[in-house]
Protein backbone atom coordinates (compact mmCIF):
# COMPACT_ATOMS: atom_id res chain seq x y z
CA UNK A 1 0.00 0.00 0.00
CA UNK A 2 2.46 2.33 0.71
CA UNK A 3 3.20 5.36 3.06
CA UNK A 4 1.18 8.45 2.45
CA UNK A 5 1.70 11.94 4.01
CA UNK A 6 -1.19 13.88 5.69
CA UNK A 7 -2.31 17.28 5.98
CA UNK A 8 -0.16 18.00 8.81
CA UNK A 9 3.15 16.31 7.41
CA UNK A 10 3.04 17.91 3.91
CA UNK A 11 2.44 21.26 6.19
CA UNK A 12 5.62 20.56 8.19
CA UNK A 13 7.52 19.52 5.09
CA UNK A 14 7.02 23.00 3.33
CA UNK A 15 7.48 24.77 6.90
CA UNK A 16 10.83 23.19 7.25
CA UNK A 17 12.21 23.51 3.92
CA UNK A 18 11.45 27.33 3.99
CA UNK A 19 13.14 27.20 7.58
CA UNK A 20 16.29 26.36 5.83
CA UNK A 21 16.18 28.76 3.06
CA UNK A 22 14.41 26.51 0.45
CA UNK A 23 11.84 28.79 -0.34
CA UNK A 24 11.17 27.60 -4.08
CA UNK A 25 11.21 24.31 -3.30
CA UNK A 26 8.87 24.87 -0.74
CA UNK A 27 6.47 26.33 -3.32
CA UNK A 28 6.86 23.38 -5.72
CA UNK A 29 6.55 21.05 -3.18
CA UNK A 30 2.82 23.17 -2.67
CA UNK A 31 1.89 23.07 -6.33
CA UNK A 32 2.96 19.54 -6.81
CA UNK A 33 0.88 18.49 -3.85
CA UNK A 34 -2.20 21.11 -4.69
CA UNK A 35 -5.26 18.81 -4.48
CA UNK A 36 -4.29 15.76 -5.58
CA UNK A 37 -2.56 14.57 -2.34
CA UNK A 38 -3.87 16.77 0.36
CA UNK A 39 -5.89 19.69 0.76
CA UNK A 40 -3.75 22.58 0.84
CA UNK A 41 -4.53 24.77 3.81
CA UNK A 42 -3.41 28.55 5.81
CA UNK A 43 -0.70 26.79 7.03
CA UNK A 44 1.21 26.12 3.85
CA UNK A 45 0.26 29.09 2.45
CA UNK A 46 1.67 31.12 5.35
CA UNK A 47 4.98 29.33 5.70
CA UNK A 48 5.61 30.02 1.76
CA UNK A 49 4.12 33.58 2.56
CA UNK A 50 6.49 34.39 5.78
CA UNK A 51 9.32 33.22 3.85
CA UNK A 52 8.94 35.05 0.51
CA UNK A 53 8.50 38.52 2.67
CA UNK A 54 11.76 37.57 4.72
CA UNK A 55 13.62 37.52 1.41
CA UNK A 56 11.67 40.90 0.36
CA UNK A 57 9.66 39.06 -2.70
CA UNK A 58 6.30 40.71 -0.77
CA UNK A 59 5.04 41.02 -4.43
CA UNK A 60 4.97 37.23 -5.01
CA UNK A 61 3.95 36.88 -1.46
CA UNK A 62 0.95 38.88 -1.54
CA UNK A 63 0.33 36.93 -5.00
CA UNK A 64 0.05 33.58 -3.30
CA UNK A 65 -2.49 35.67 -0.57
CA UNK A 66 -4.16 36.65 -3.18
CA UNK A 67 -4.41 32.98 -4.72
CA UNK A 68 -5.86 31.68 -1.25
CA UNK A 69 -9.01 34.05 -1.59
CA UNK A 70 -9.50 32.02 -5.19
CA UNK A 71 -9.06 28.76 -3.44
CA UNK A 72 -11.11 29.76 -0.62
CA UNK A 73 -8.93 29.35 2.16
CA UNK A 74 -8.86 31.99 4.70
CA UNK A 75 -5.97 33.52 5.53
CA UNK A 76 -4.81 33.30 9.69
CA UNK A 77 -2.89 35.73 11.64
CA UNK A 78 -0.25 34.27 10.54
CA UNK A 79 -0.57 35.19 7.29
CA UNK A 80 -1.70 38.89 7.57
CA UNK A 81 1.31 39.13 10.24
CA UNK A 82 3.89 37.75 8.13
CA UNK A 83 2.67 40.23 4.85
CA UNK A 84 2.33 43.11 7.37
CA UNK A 85 5.60 42.09 7.81
CA UNK A 86 7.10 42.10 4.30
CA UNK A 87 5.57 45.64 3.65
CA UNK A 88 7.64 47.40 6.25
CA UNK A 89 10.65 45.87 5.97
CA UNK A 90 10.07 46.88 2.10
CA UNK A 91 8.89 50.61 3.37
CA UNK A 92 5.32 50.34 2.44
CA UNK A 93 4.10 51.07 4.87
CA UNK A 94 0.77 52.04 4.50
CA UNK A 95 0.19 48.95 2.44
CA UNK A 96 0.86 47.51 5.72
CA UNK A 97 -1.59 49.64 7.81
CA UNK A 98 -4.02 48.59 5.05
CA UNK A 99 -3.50 45.09 5.40
CA UNK A 100 -3.68 45.56 9.22
CA UNK A 101 -6.87 47.34 8.97
CA UNK A 102 -8.54 44.11 6.56
CA UNK A 103 -7.56 41.94 9.16
CA UNK A 104 -9.69 43.80 11.83
CA UNK A 105 -12.18 43.75 9.30
CA UNK A 106 -12.27 40.07 8.75
CA UNK A 107 -12.59 39.53 12.19
CA UNK A 108 -8.85 38.31 12.86
CA UNK A 109 -7.62 39.15 16.13
CA UNK A 110 -3.74 40.39 16.04
CA UNK A 111 -1.39 39.03 18.37
CA UNK A 112 1.40 40.71 20.07
CA UNK A 113 4.21 40.01 17.02
CA UNK A 114 1.46 41.46 14.44
CA UNK A 115 1.27 44.79 17.19
CA UNK A 116 5.09 44.78 17.41
CA UNK A 117 6.09 44.49 13.78
CA UNK A 118 3.59 48.07 13.31
CA UNK A 119 5.08 49.39 16.17
CA UNK A 120 8.65 48.97 14.43
CA UNK A 121 7.67 50.38 11.08
CA UNK A 122 6.03 53.03 12.25
CA UNK A 123 9.58 53.50 14.51
CA UNK A 124 11.55 52.84 11.65
CA UNK A 125 9.97 55.62 9.72
CA UNK A 126 10.67 58.28 12.57
CA UNK A 127 6.75 57.98 14.16
CA UNK A 128 6.60 57.76 17.00
CA UNK A 129 3.65 58.98 18.13
CA UNK A 130 1.76 56.88 15.78
CA UNK A 131 3.75 53.98 17.16
CA UNK A 132 2.44 54.60 20.93
CA UNK A 133 -0.61 54.68 19.65
CA UNK A 134 -0.36 51.27 18.03
CA UNK A 135 0.93 50.22 21.94
CA UNK A 136 -1.93 51.97 23.43
CA UNK A 137 -4.06 49.98 21.06
CA UNK A 138 -2.69 46.75 21.91
CA UNK A 139 -2.77 47.32 26.02
CA UNK A 140 -6.37 48.37 25.64
CA UNK A 141 -7.12 45.10 23.63
CA UNK A 142 -5.68 43.03 26.59
CA UNK A 143 -2.24 42.35 24.80
CA UNK A 144 0.93 42.81 26.63
CA UNK A 145 3.80 44.24 25.13
CA UNK A 146 7.26 42.09 25.12
CA UNK A 147 10.68 43.08 24.61
CA UNK A 148 10.43 42.99 21.22
CA UNK A 149 6.99 45.59 21.52
CA UNK A 150 9.19 47.54 23.87
CA UNK A 151 12.90 47.45 21.95
CA UNK A 152 10.91 48.73 19.02
CA UNK A 153 9.67 51.67 20.45
CA UNK A 154 12.60 52.82 22.15
CA UNK A 155 15.10 52.43 19.05
CA UNK A 156 12.32 55.01 17.40
CA UNK A 157 13.31 57.46 20.21
CA UNK A 158 16.98 56.94 19.32
CA UNK A 159 16.43 57.22 16.07
CA UNK A 160 14.29 60.93 16.68
CA UNK A 161 17.27 61.79 19.21
CA UNK A 162 14.81 61.45 21.65
CA UNK A 163 17.19 58.81 24.11
CA UNK A 164 15.72 60.22 27.09
CA UNK A 165 12.29 58.98 25.97
CA UNK A 166 13.86 55.39 25.09
CA UNK A 167 15.64 55.53 28.88
CA UNK A 168 11.73 55.88 29.84
CA UNK A 169 10.91 53.22 27.93
CA UNK A 170 13.35 50.87 29.11
CA UNK A 171 12.94 51.29 33.08
CA UNK A 172 9.14 51.34 32.15
CA UNK A 173 9.52 47.63 30.89
CA UNK A 174 11.38 46.10 33.84
CA UNK A 175 8.82 47.86 36.29
CA UNK A 176 6.14 45.90 34.15
CA UNK A 177 7.69 42.15 34.36
CA UNK A 178 9.52 42.49 31.42
CA UNK A 179 13.10 40.99 31.52
CA UNK A 180 15.29 43.50 29.15
CA UNK A 181 17.32 41.29 26.81
CA UNK A 182 20.42 41.97 24.58
CA UNK A 183 18.83 43.73 22.09
CA UNK A 184 17.01 46.32 24.28
CA UNK A 185 20.87 46.73 26.11
CA UNK A 186 22.32 47.09 22.32
CA UNK A 187 19.76 49.83 21.47
CA UNK A 188 19.91 52.08 24.87
CA UNK A 189 23.92 51.80 24.35
CA UNK A 190 24.10 52.89 20.72
CA UNK A 191 21.68 55.66 21.51
CA UNK A 192 23.29 56.91 24.54
CA UNK A 193 26.62 56.40 22.52
CA UNK A 194 25.26 58.77 19.77
CA UNK A 195 24.68 61.43 21.86
CA UNK A 196 27.77 61.36 23.40
CA UNK A 197 26.50 60.04 26.75
CA UNK A 198 29.77 57.04 26.92
CA UNK A 199 29.35 56.82 30.09
CA UNK A 200 25.94 56.41 30.71
CA UNK A 201 26.45 53.51 28.02
CA UNK A 202 29.71 52.16 29.97
CA UNK A 203 27.13 51.88 33.25
CA UNK A 204 24.52 49.65 31.24
CA UNK A 205 27.12 47.50 29.43
CA UNK A 206 29.01 46.84 33.40
CA UNK A 207 24.94 46.28 33.97
CA UNK A 208 24.68 43.56 31.62
CA UNK A 209 27.58 41.92 32.71
CA UNK A 210 26.39 42.37 36.04
CA UNK A 211 22.55 40.54 34.98
CA UNK A 212 24.58 37.59 32.93
CA UNK A 213 23.09 39.08 30.06
CA UNK A 214 25.88 38.53 27.15
CA UNK A 215 26.70 40.92 24.73
CA UNK A 216 26.94 40.33 20.94
CA UNK A 217 29.05 42.01 17.93
CA UNK A 218 26.14 44.90 17.82
CA UNK A 219 26.57 45.79 21.61
CA UNK A 220 30.42 45.80 21.50
CA UNK A 221 29.92 47.52 17.89
CA UNK A 222 27.97 50.47 19.36
CA UNK A 223 30.09 50.78 22.03
CA UNK A 224 33.34 50.90 20.75
CA UNK A 225 32.11 53.18 18.05
CA UNK A 226 31.17 55.59 21.05
CA UNK A 227 33.80 55.27 22.84
CA UNK A 228 36.02 56.22 19.58
CA UNK A 229 34.42 59.11 18.72
CA UNK A 230 35.00 60.54 22.22
CA UNK A 231 38.90 60.20 21.82
CA UNK A 232 38.96 56.70 23.81
CA UNK A 233 40.69 54.39 21.39
CA UNK A 234 42.61 52.61 24.05
CA UNK A 235 39.79 51.16 25.70
CA UNK A 236 37.98 50.76 22.48
CA UNK A 237 40.98 48.08 21.82
CA UNK A 238 41.10 46.33 25.06
CA UNK A 239 36.53 45.68 24.22
CA UNK A 240 38.17 44.38 21.12
CA UNK A 241 40.76 41.92 23.06
CA UNK A 242 37.70 41.47 25.84
CA UNK A 243 35.42 40.54 22.67
CA UNK A 244 38.18 37.53 21.17
CA UNK A 245 38.31 36.37 24.37
CA UNK A 246 34.25 35.85 24.97
CA UNK A 247 33.97 34.72 21.22
CA UNK A 248 32.68 37.43 19.98
CA UNK A 249 34.78 38.11 16.26
CA UNK A 250 35.16 41.80 15.74
CA UNK A 251 33.32 42.45 12.13
CA UNK A 252 34.46 45.22 9.84
CA UNK A 253 31.97 47.22 11.33
CA UNK A 254 33.75 47.25 14.74
CA UNK A 255 37.45 47.75 13.05
CA UNK A 256 35.78 50.54 10.85
CA UNK A 257 34.95 53.05 14.52
CA UNK A 258 38.70 51.83 15.09
CA UNK A 259 40.29 53.31 11.55
CA UNK A 260 38.22 56.36 11.87
CA UNK A 261 39.12 56.99 15.26
CA UNK A 262 43.18 56.45 14.29
CA UNK A 263 42.44 58.50 10.83
CA UNK A 264 41.14 61.70 12.66
CA UNK A 265 43.54 61.49 14.92
CA UNK A 266 46.20 61.82 11.95
CA UNK A 267 47.67 58.21 12.75
CA UNK A 268 46.79 57.02 9.23
CA UNK A 269 50.15 54.78 9.29
CA UNK A 270 48.65 52.94 12.55
CA UNK A 271 45.18 52.42 10.52
CA UNK A 272 46.79 51.15 7.38
CA UNK A 273 48.53 48.53 9.38
CA UNK A 274 45.64 48.00 10.78
CA UNK A 275 43.81 47.49 8.10
CA UNK A 276 46.57 45.30 6.76
CA UNK A 277 46.49 43.03 9.57
CA UNK A 278 42.73 42.35 9.31
CA UNK A 279 42.91 40.98 5.59
CA UNK A 280 45.62 38.81 6.62
CA UNK A 281 43.04 37.24 9.10
CA UNK A 282 40.19 37.39 6.33
CA UNK A 283 38.29 40.58 7.01
CA UNK A 284 37.19 41.94 3.97
CA UNK A 285 36.85 46.02 4.16
CA UNK A 286 34.02 47.44 2.71
CA UNK A 287 33.27 50.47 0.97
CA UNK A 288 33.38 52.51 4.43
CA UNK A 289 36.54 51.47 4.97
CA UNK A 290 38.29 52.69 2.10
CA UNK A 291 35.95 55.84 2.15
CA UNK A 292 37.70 56.11 5.74
CA UNK A 293 40.78 55.91 4.76
CA UNK A 294 40.92 58.09 1.96
CA UNK A 295 39.50 60.79 4.09
CA UNK A 296 42.43 59.95 6.46
CA UNK A 297 44.82 60.76 3.88
CA UNK A 298 43.56 63.97 2.81
CA UNK A 299 43.21 65.22 5.84
CA UNK A 300 46.69 64.16 6.94
CA UNK A 301 48.05 65.70 3.71
CA UNK A 302 48.84 62.64 1.78
CA UNK A 303 46.66 63.37 -1.21
CA UNK A 304 48.89 61.52 -3.59
CA UNK A 305 48.16 58.70 -1.56
CA UNK A 306 44.39 58.56 -1.04
CA UNK A 307 43.78 59.50 -5.04
CA UNK A 308 46.10 56.57 -5.82
CA UNK A 309 43.37 54.62 -3.27
CA UNK A 310 40.76 55.95 -4.83
CA UNK A 311 41.77 55.60 -8.46
CA UNK A 312 42.90 51.49 -7.13
CA UNK A 313 39.18 51.19 -6.30
CA UNK A 314 37.89 52.95 -9.50
CA UNK A 315 40.24 50.00 -11.36
CA UNK A 316 39.41 47.30 -9.78
CA UNK A 317 35.80 47.47 -10.21
CA UNK A 318 34.17 49.20 -6.88
CA UNK A 319 31.01 50.68 -6.97
CA UNK A 320 31.58 54.18 -5.19
CA UNK A 321 29.11 55.42 -3.39
CA UNK A 322 28.15 59.52 -3.63
CA UNK A 323 29.78 60.10 -0.36
CA UNK A 324 33.05 58.34 -1.33
CA UNK A 325 33.28 60.82 -4.93
CA UNK A 326 32.31 63.57 -2.22
CA UNK A 327 35.63 62.51 0.29
CA UNK A 328 37.94 62.74 -2.55
CA UNK A 329 36.34 65.88 -4.01
CA UNK A 330 36.82 67.26 -0.79
CA UNK A 331 40.39 65.86 -0.41
CA UNK A 332 41.27 68.09 -3.98
CA UNK A 333 38.66 71.37 -3.28
CA UNK A 334 41.29 71.57 0.17
CA UNK A 335 44.43 71.74 -1.70
CA UNK A 336 42.59 74.14 -4.71
CA UNK A 337 42.84 71.80 -7.03
CA UNK A 338 39.32 72.35 -8.94
CA UNK A 339 40.01 70.98 -12.08
CA UNK A 340 40.61 67.88 -10.60
CA UNK A 341 37.46 68.34 -8.42
CA UNK A 342 35.34 69.29 -11.01
CA UNK A 343 36.62 66.46 -13.44
CA UNK A 344 35.92 64.03 -10.67
CA UNK A 345 32.06 65.31 -10.54
CA UNK A 346 31.81 64.72 -14.26
CA UNK A 347 33.63 61.05 -13.71
CA UNK A 348 31.01 60.01 -10.49
CA UNK A 349 28.38 60.96 -13.16
CA UNK A 350 29.92 58.94 -16.18
CA UNK A 351 29.62 55.94 -13.18
CA UNK A 352 26.05 56.25 -12.59
CA UNK A 353 26.81 57.81 -8.95
CA UNK A 354 24.83 61.07 -8.96
CA UNK A 355 26.47 63.97 -6.86
CA UNK A 356 23.94 65.19 -3.90
CA UNK A 357 23.50 68.10 -2.17
CA UNK A 358 26.71 68.01 -0.07
CA UNK A 359 28.85 67.37 -3.24
CA UNK A 360 27.85 70.52 -4.48
CA UNK A 361 28.38 72.33 -1.27
CA UNK A 362 31.46 70.76 -0.88
CA UNK A 363 32.65 72.53 -4.35
CA UNK A 364 30.42 75.72 -4.18
CA UNK A 365 31.92 76.76 -0.52
CA UNK A 366 35.54 75.97 -2.12
CA UNK A 367 34.94 78.37 -4.79
CA UNK A 368 33.78 80.73 -2.81
CA UNK A 369 36.71 80.92 -0.42
CA UNK A 370 39.21 81.47 -3.75
CA UNK A 371 36.93 83.73 -5.44
CA UNK A 372 36.35 81.60 -8.10
CA UNK A 373 32.37 83.20 -8.09
CA UNK A 374 31.53 82.87 -11.84
CA UNK A 375 31.80 79.20 -11.11
CA UNK A 376 30.83 78.83 -8.16
CA UNK A 377 27.50 80.32 -9.08
CA UNK A 378 27.36 78.10 -12.00
CA UNK A 379 27.15 75.34 -9.70
CA UNK A 380 24.62 76.75 -7.66
CA UNK A 381 22.38 77.09 -10.47
CA UNK A 382 23.00 73.66 -11.68
CA UNK A 383 22.58 72.75 -8.50
CA UNK A 384 19.21 74.27 -8.70
CA UNK A 385 17.82 72.91 -11.85
CA UNK A 386 18.90 69.35 -10.48
CA UNK A 387 15.91 69.65 -7.87
CA UNK A 388 18.56 70.01 -5.10
CA UNK A 389 17.78 73.69 -4.23
CA UNK A 390 13.98 74.29 -4.86
CA UNK A 391 11.56 77.05 -4.32
CA UNK A 392 8.87 75.99 -1.77
CA UNK A 393 5.57 78.78 -2.25
CA UNK A 394 4.17 80.11 0.72
CA UNK A 395 0.30 80.10 0.51
CA UNK A 396 -0.88 83.08 -1.68
CA UNK A 397 2.27 82.76 -4.23
CA UNK A 398 2.50 81.32 -7.57
CA UNK A 399 5.29 79.55 -8.70
CA UNK A 400 6.35 79.95 -12.73
CA UNK A 401 8.11 82.79 -13.39
CA UNK A 402 7.73 84.59 -10.03
CA UNK A 403 10.25 81.36 -8.57
CA UNK A 404 12.47 81.98 -11.70
CA UNK A 405 12.85 85.00 -10.34
CA UNK A 406 13.19 84.47 -6.44
CA UNK A 407 16.14 81.97 -7.51
CA UNK A 408 17.72 84.40 -9.52
CA UNK A 409 17.38 87.39 -6.75
CA UNK A 410 18.86 84.55 -4.34
CA UNK A 411 21.95 84.23 -6.66
CA UNK A 412 22.29 88.09 -7.06
CA UNK A 413 22.36 88.21 -3.13
CA UNK A 414 24.64 85.85 -2.66
CA UNK A 415 26.79 88.09 -5.39
CA UNK A 416 26.22 91.13 -4.15
CA UNK A 417 25.51 90.81 -0.02
CA UNK A 418 28.58 88.35 0.49
CA UNK A 419 28.56 87.69 3.95
CA UNK A 420 25.62 89.08 5.09
CA UNK A 421 22.33 88.17 6.37
CA UNK A 422 18.62 88.69 5.79
CA UNK A 423 16.11 87.70 7.99
CA UNK A 424 13.86 85.00 6.84
CA UNK A 425 11.50 84.88 4.13
CA UNK A 426 13.83 82.14 1.79
CA UNK A 427 15.21 80.08 3.81
CA UNK A 428 17.57 77.65 2.58
CA UNK A 429 17.45 74.64 5.24
CA UNK A 430 17.84 70.78 4.50
CA UNK A 431 21.11 71.29 2.40
CA UNK A 432 22.39 72.70 5.72
CA UNK A 433 23.82 75.37 3.45
CA UNK A 434 23.52 79.13 3.32
CA UNK A 435 24.83 80.36 0.22
CA UNK A 436 26.80 83.55 1.12
CA UNK A 437 29.77 84.65 -0.37
CA UNK A 438 33.13 84.02 1.04
CA UNK A 439 32.28 82.14 4.16
CA UNK A 440 31.00 78.68 5.29
CA UNK A 441 27.44 77.04 4.18
CA UNK A 442 25.87 76.95 7.23
CA UNK A 443 21.70 77.63 7.18
CA UNK A 444 21.90 81.66 6.61
CA UNK A 445 18.46 83.40 5.34
CA UNK A 446 17.31 85.65 2.73
CA UNK A 447 14.10 88.09 2.52
CA UNK A 448 12.43 87.97 -0.93
CA UNK A 449 8.97 88.54 -0.69
CA UNK A 450 7.26 85.22 0.58
CA UNK A 451 9.28 82.30 -0.58
CA UNK A 452 10.80 79.75 1.16
CA UNK A 453 14.25 78.09 -0.21
CA UNK A 454 14.47 74.40 0.83
CA UNK A 455 16.26 70.82 0.24
CA UNK A 456 13.88 68.98 -2.46
CA UNK A 457 12.55 65.79 -1.11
Amino acid sequence: MGFHLDQVSYGTLINGLCKVGETRAALELLRRVDGKLVQLDAVMYSSIIDSMCKDKHVNDAFDLYSEMAAKRISPNVVTYSALISGFCIVGKLKDAIDLFNKMILENINPNVYTFSILVDGFCKEGRVKEAKNVLAMMMKQGIKPDVVTYSSLMDGYCLVNEVNKAESIFNTMSHRGVTANVQSYSIMINGFCKIKMVDEAMKLFKEMHHKQIFPDVITYSALIDGLCKSGRISYALELVDEMHDRGQQPDIITYNSILDALCKKHHVDKAIALLTKLKGQGIRPDMNTYTILVKGLCRSGKLEDARKVFEDLLVKGYNLDVYAYTVMIQGFCDKGLFDEALALLSKMEENGCIPDAKTYEIIILSLFEKDENDMAEKLLREMIMRGLLVIELKPGFDISDEGKAVVAAAIELLHNQGQERLDSKVRCSGLDVALRLGCVLAAATWKIDGFECAEAA
